[in-house]
């Protein structure tokens, strides 16, 4: 299967877009088995040339829209992932599958709410990284998760106790109201099909992702930390937040 290229990366406000259908499958007799978890209970899975969706992983949700066909047979993307450098775009045609001669582009529309929240609470996160990175605690990050439900960021080592949560919370609140930006580098890796995408807010320390992420730290609203937790034993601090919108 053809390697889908990741248009997402270009422009994170970018919803709409033109791509080629290059294989329409029914989820019951995927082509690989590995495939089955991946596509669940999910009727259909459209391959595309290119994608605007972003697909699940790397500790932030998936994207969800609808792909539409020249003729004007509509699919609900509910769910996207990715196998083996192939996107897949799971979920359900709402009336009439694709015609046959639909061999022109369908337009793909990704639900700009669903996106925009998932972005937020992926530079949130960052922002938290990036606060502890520079603060010089010996805490280095194993995980995130930008999921808006329970989103948190995890690190090996133990934030000092003298910093309070509400020391922390006053910390985030002066770096959101800056308005630093939020930019994205690519560079080369080793090998040339495989650079690097690099996140950074303002001038902290630039970190590898691959998601979706706002422009600036003011499109945030606020972080929320809801809670830090110092697991000792484990040598693990878990810092859980949430994303309050501006009114």
């Amino acid at each position: 299967m053809a390697t889908t290229v990741l248009s997402y990366f270009d422009d994170t406000y970018k919803f709409v877009d033109q791509a080629k259908v290059l294989q329409i499958i029914d989820s019951s007799s995927p082509p690989d088995p590995s495939l089955i978890p991946l596509f669940g209970k999910h009727s259909a899975a459209l391959v595309l040339d290119r994608t605007l969706f972003y697909p699940q992983g790397g500790g932030q949700p998936t994207d969800i829209g609808t792909i539409t066909s020249p003729s004007g047979s509509i699919f609900n993307v509910k769910h996207v992932g990715s196998h083996n450098g192939t996107v897949y775009h799971l979920g359900s045609f709402a009336d009439q599958p694709f015609d046959s001669a639909d061999d022109g582009m369908a337009q793909i529309r990704v639900d700009e709410q669903t996106r925009l929240a998932n972005a937020r609470c992926h530079s949130g996160g960052h922002v938290i990284f990036s606060v502890i990175k520079n603060s010089g605690w010996p805490m280095t990050e194993k995980k995130g998760h930008h999921f808006a439900d329970g989103a948190y960021v995890e690190f090996e080592g133990l934030m000092p106790e003298s910093v309070s949560k509400e020391d922390f919370q006053k910390t985030i609140d002066d770096v959101v109201s800056a308005d630093l930006p939020v930019s994205v580098t690519t560079v080369e890796g080793q090998d040339e099909n495989s650079p690097t995408r690099l996140v950074q807010v303002g001038d902290f320390v630039k970190n590898a992702c691959g998601g979706t992420h706002v422009r600036s730290t003011a499109e945030l609203g606020r972080i929320v930390i809801r809670k830090i937790a110092r697991r000792k034993g484990q040598n693990v601090t878990k810092v859980s937040y949430a994303i309050e919108q501006k009114a």
